[in-house]
């Protein structure tokens, strides 16, 4: 289910994952901030401005949590596991063009890529709903082999500017 709120002309989208297991309520959380990835994309099937290319520098905040800590650190995450989510991150949106998997005009794109012109990611979703999916999934599938399943993504904050901030959450509670 999404919730989408407008004021003062912030777009503000709140997806809850239905998908999540149950069955284990957190004891601690860790929110760590990745940001500094500038990308380019477009929203082919948008009306307006957004059609075309753009930029934004995009910034995701996750929140990790767990029942337990690591034994023998006291730590939610170590920070080998927060390295491999950032290079992720960086692979996917650091100065990176994002197209849609149906844009009409991927063959284009392709070429561009092809001969070097962009760095292309091809995503189901180029907005920030479906960047906020994408990072959880990455970072969940990180998290989960690092710490053996110790550690889960309990929500994801993703912005692309002060006025477009999507945040996915989790409820993991019995």
């Amino acid at each position: 289910m999404t919730d989408i709120d407008f004021a003062d002309g912030v777009h503000m989208a709140t997806m809850h994952r239905a998908d999540a297991p149950v069955g284990r309520t957190a004891k601690f959380h860790l929110r760590k901030r990745f940001g500094d990835l500038p990308c380019c994309h477009r929203s082919w099937s948008r009306q307006g401005k957004r059609f075309f290319l753009h930029g934004y520098e995009r910034t995701f905040e996750i929140e990790f949590a767990c029942t337990e800590t690591e034994s023998r650190s006291g730590l939610v995450v170590d920070t080998s596991c927060l390295r491999d989510i950032r290079a992720a991150l960086r692979r996917q949106f650091d100065h990176t063009t994002l197209i849609a998997a149906d844009d009409p005009q991927r063959d284009l794109f392709e070429l561009l890529a092809d001969r070097g012109v962009i760095d292309l990611r091809i995503m189901d979703s180029t907005g920030m709903e479906g960047s906020a999916a994408w990072v959880f999934d990455t970072a969940e599938r990180i998290v989960a082999r690092a710490t053996g399943g110790r550690v889960w993504v309990s929500g994801i904050e993703a912005r692309e500017n002060r006025n477009n901030v999507v945040t996915l959450t989790v409820d993991r509670a019995d």
